[in-house]
């Protein structure tokens, strides 16, 4: 077992990339993107998240200040798989309330993108584009990952659209009368494990689902 543990080897790596108005407050975007290693990556040395934290460090340029953020990274390993693990790399980011004026707050989208992109050097797409009923599992999958408190089988379907031409889905779920959320399955090109999950405010027009 220790042995194992020292070699750190993963074959999953889970980012997650949440943004709220504080660190205590409950996120309004969740930025996800599953991947797995390369040949190379797996029969080499252990884990290492430096590089993709490497890669987040626009998003945290992305505003005037440096904005507060918790990162967490876990790894879990099994005897059944020769000790092979999957990897967990979490970070936070307190991005603020939205302006006094009513201007919109700053939209992390696409330089978030951008950072799954770069991270993909190493790693390589969990999946291929995934169908209607993929998508719409997938979008269920990463509301209940992103929001523990919403419970996967109360969501119902509001809205899909079906982007061919840039292998994406966006999708409208919601919890009747509690919570809405938008989902974009494919949020950087080439990348269709790549998710944003949107939770819609209260009182917020949503005039259709990719908007």
């Amino acid at each position: 077992m220790i042995s194992a543990l020292r070699k750190g080897r993963v074959d999953g790596l889970r980012i997650v990339v949440a943004c709220a108005r504080s660190l205590d407050d409950v996120p309004h975007d969740v930025y996800l993107l599953d991947l797995v290693p390369t040949t190379e990556a797996v029969a080499g040395s252990r884990f290492d998240e430096v590089p993709y934290l490497e890669c987040l460090e626009p998003v945290l340029d992305s505003s005037d200040g440096a904005l507060p953020w918790v990162v967490e990274v876990a790894r879990v390993h099994r005897a059944d798989r020769d000790g092979l693990g999957e990897a967990r790399l979490s970070v936070l980011l307190g991005v603020g309330s939205p302006p006094p004026d009513g201007a919109p707050a700053p939209d992390l989208t696409p330089v978030m993108a951008e950072a799954f992109s770069r991270m993909v050097g190493r790693f390589a797409p969990d999946s291929p584009v995934p169908d209607r009923a993929d998508a719409l599992s997938a979008a269920t999958s990463a509301v209940a990952h992103a929001y523990l408190d919403v419970d996967p089988r109360a969501l119902s379907l509001t809205d899909e659209e079906h982007h061919a031409d840039d292998g994406c889905w966006t999708v409208g779920l919601a919890v009747p009368g509690a919570a809405r959320f938008r989902v974009q399955l494919g949020l950087a090109p080439g990348l269709p494990a790549s998710t944003h999950v949107h939770r819609v405010p209260q009182g917020e027009v949503v005039d259709s689902v990719g908007v």
